[in-house]
């Protein structure tokens, strides 16, 4: 008697992701189960581990997925082509559309980056993804020749992320509009933020 592994439905499995993505939204990272998203997505707790080993390979699956689609986005092909100030200033351009366009991406970003620990493998795909892009590259550049802050790379990113996140948040929730706090503002004091002069 053969054993027959069930076929994996991709809109499925992006449907689980996607509610998972939601639950994290919607609550915490803590509030991600399988019985959770099981129950949101119409199938049984079990057939979430035709797709996943467990809850972290999700979380990490999720995490992954929302990194690629950032740095797909960031511009970066064409940052190593500016001077250094000008790659900088159009990097955080290409983030605050991404983060207007993909609210949602940078809230499980952060809530994934602040709440949860990924084990040590884990933590190597990540890095290797991170330390792949083009920005983050543009990063080490302006640390190695000074150009930026002579901090730790990760207060940069969380500087330049965390105010473009809150900046975009606040817009789309009304506390003030684009004319009363216009980007070009918040890109000069970014600018200025993490600019070694």
């Amino acid at each position: 008697m053969a054993f027959i592994m069930k076929k994996k439905d991709e809109q499925k499995y992006e449907r689980i992701l996607n509610v998972a993505g939601d639950l994290i939204i919607k609550d915490s990272v803590g509030a991600v189960s399988t019985t959770k998203i099981a129950k949101h997505v119409g199938i049984s707790q079990s057939s979430i581990y035709v797709y996943f080993k467990n809850r972290e390979a999700l979380l990490l699956t999720l995490y992954i997925r929302e990194l690629k689609r950032l740095y797909a986005n960031d511009g970066g092909e064409n940052l190593n082509r500016l001077p250094f100030e000008d790659a900088m200033a159009k990097y955080l351009e290409h983030l605050f559309e991404y983060a207007v366009k993909y609210p949602k991406s940078m809230t499980i970003i952060q809530k994934l980056k602040e709440d949860y620990v990924f084990d040590a493998d884990a933590g190597k795909q990540i890095n290797a993804i991170v330390h792949q892009s083009p920005v983050q590259q543009l990063l080490f550049q302006g640390i190695a020749d000074q150009t930026l802050r002579q901090v730790d790379i990760s207060l940069l990113r969380n500087i330049i992320f965390s105010t473009i996140k809150l900046h975009t948040d606040n817009l789309r929730q009304g506390v003030y509009t684009q004319t009363d706090v216009p980007f070009e503002r918040i890109q000069r004091m970014l600018m200025q933020a993490v600019l070694n002069n």
